[in-house]
């Protein structure tokens, strides 16, 4: 999609002080290698700081605690206090492309008993259940499936191949991703030790996704035995992510790729899981905690808490572990070394009594 804007025009959208030509003409998004004349492109990650010496960028977005000096004659840049948020928004703005109005396919099934709000489209092998309602606006791509007594806010689109099962809700300006499943069965048995076997327990509960959720593709978000598996507005959940029943995510969280949380386990608002780390069940985890990719985390988490490692432990101490392994080999020889000194020294102890 083309574009064309200023600098000027940049910073009157978005704040920031400007340094080089309030008329420098962007065109296009770069990342920061590729960028060239007409590009507008961002440097947030402190391992990317340096790049603004080569870059060829027209329009830059750095952060306030970059080296100005850096800036090559000819670039331009925009020192904002978050640039990551400003080139999210910057893209929203051009690439948001208009919805169309394709309505309800002859093609999709649609239970008589359905209720549809205004201006839905339901693309051709769609699936929507008996006494479904649907919003406004709604998009449900081909072979996604909404059970029967679903309800889906204003706005959302369930892509293809996802699934929300029966009597599950899903708020407005949610984006459900291809082969995701909200509401299937939590994973809960009973073991009948004396006959070898194990006995289902029937999942009767729901999920709910509020508001402005996202949910990642293939991701698994199971319905509770009792009562609600429940996702907090504006928490947007990666690929591959699995939450077990009963879970409770507060708002604007982030659950990164890979990551899993077991049964009943809840957790605060605007709480970061990255990704692999897993959260055993039963656990309270405080809001605007941050839990490091592939942590264990076996134990409740206070608010504010950042933590690390396996057994997960708080983000300094577990540092600490961290920089002790990577000594273990030269302290293992260390150690061998003094345990030969020693039974070399009580030999010779023992021979001077002798």
């Amino acid at each position: 999609m083309s574009f064309r804007f200023t600098a000027s025009q940049v910073q009157a959208f978005f704040g920031g002080e400007l340094q080089g030509d309030p008329d420098a003409v962007i065109e296009r998004f770069s990342p920061i290698e590729d960028a060239g004349p007409g590009s507008i492109t961002f440097i947030w990650n402190k391992k990317y700081y340096t790049a603004l010496k080569t870059t060829k960028a027209t329009l830059v977005l750095v952060p306030e605690d970059i080296d100005r000096s850096w800036t090559p004659p000819g670039v331009t840049i925009l020192v904002h206090e978050n640039p990551y948020l400003v080139l999210a928004k910057g893209m929203q703005l051009v690439y948001q492309e208009p919805r169309p109005s394709l309505g309800v396919s002859e093609r999709a099934h649609v239970a008589a008993t359905a209720r549809l709000g205004a201006d839905c489209n339901v693309h051709p092998l769609a699936y929507v259940g008996e006494d479904a309602v649907l919003g406004d606006r709604v998009t449900v791509h081909p072979f996604a499936y909404v059970g029967h007594g679903c309800v889906v806010g204003d706005d959302t689109v369930l892509h293809p191949s996802s699934v929300v099962y029966p009597k599950c809700r899903v708020g407005a300006r949610c984006i459900v991703h291809a082969g995701a499943v909200v509401g299937s069965d939590g994973f809960g048995f009973a073991t009948d030790k004396k006959r070898g076997e194990h006995v289902k327990i029937p999942q009767v509960g729901i999920v709910v996704l509020e508001d402005d959720v996202e949910v990642g593709a293939s991701t698994t978000i199971d319905r509770a035995a009792f009562g609600e598996t429940r996702i907090g507005s504006g928490t947007k959940i990666d690929n591959l992510v699995q939450i077990a029943h009963n879970v409770r995510v507060g708002r604007g969280c982030l659950l990164v790729a890979q990551s899993g949380i077991a049964g009943t386990t809840r957790l605060g608002d605007f709480v970061t899981v990255a990704a692999q780390a897993g959260l055993v069940g039963h656990l309270d985890i405080g809001s605007n905690v941050q839990i490091a990719a592939q942590s264990g985390v076996v134990d409740d988490v206070k608010d504010g808490a950042q933590v690390i490692g396996s057994p997960a432990v708080e983000g300094k101490q577990g540092l600490r572990y961290h920089l002790v392994l990577r000594h273990l080999p030269e302290m293992y020889a260390t150690l061998r070394k003094l345990e030969r000194r020693v039974r070399e020294l009580e030999a010779k102890s023992s021979e001077e009594k002798t």
